[in-house]
């Protein structure tokens, strides 16, 4: 069972709501600060949409998911189907991997936009080579080049010194991408989190240009681990 998908991930989710509602109130914040000019959606890795917001892709004519784990679509068409079609939002499912072939991918969707779901985070546990995962992930930056697009994922995870709840949560904080005072920014948001230990890093604190509002969002996994989760959108 992948941490990341199958049934573990699914059973975790459905009983870690309450731990992670302050998580999935400000991912829902930050995403109605987002105005695509596209009305339509890639949205890749989104599993059953557990953290996903449904207004937000109600603003949508359609839909377009991707994912390999066989128990997203149900789950997904649970918890989101209801809605999109109260606003007339077109559903499609893709039981896939977008990332074998994201360019004719984004060629057979020319005018849609893209969100990647909690997904470019898990590109770090595709190859042991650190090399190899940071190459991966800039070449589906570079592939991305001129879309519209956005993402969601985790930057670091780790260890905190005390239980996370929604009442001792750090606020979301916003900061411009390549900032010069980023470095001091990050100690205090860690000393924010309460992180003690090893942390691991996803290789993917630099997936944004520089000048790109970037959101950053604690996220409890469980009690007493933590991850970081980076939000940002691109315009075309």
């Amino acid at each position: 069972m992948n941490p990341s998908g199958g049934l573990l991930w699914h059973w975790r989710a459905w009983r870690s709501q309450k731990l992670w509602r302050s998580t999935c109130e400000q991912i829902s914040i930050w995403l109605e600060q987002v105005h695509p000019h596209s009305s339509e959606l890639i949205l890749i890795g989104a599993s059953a949409g557990w953290m996903m917001s449904s207004p937000w892709l109600q603003k949508f004519k359609k839909v377009m998911v991707w994912d390999i784990d066989g128990l997203a679509a149900p789950l997904f068409r649970w918890r989101h189907a209801a809605a999109l079609k109260a606003s007339g939002t077109e559903l499609v499912f893709n039981r896939a991997d977008a990332l074998v072939n994201l360019g004719g991918l984004l060629s057979a969707h020319p005018k849609a936009c893209v969100l990647f779901d909690n997904l470019l985070g898990q590109v770090r546990f595709h190859s042991l080579d650190l090399d190899v995962v940071s190459e991966n992930i800039s070449n589906i930056i570079r592939t991305l080049k001129g879309r519209e697009w956005g993402s969601l994922h985790d930057t670091y995870s780790g260890p905190v010194d005390e239980a996370l709840s929604s009442q001792n949560l750090p606020a979301k904080q916003m900061r411009m991408q390549g900032e010069p005072d980023a470095e001091k920014s990050d100690q205090t948001w860690f000393q924010k989190l309460g992180a003690q230990g090893e942390w691991l890093d996803h290789l993917t604190s630099s997936v944004f240009d520089t000048g790109t509002v970037v959101h950053h969002i604690a996220w409890p996994y469980r009690p007493r681990y933590c991850h970081w989760l980076q939000a940002g959108w691109t315009h075309a």
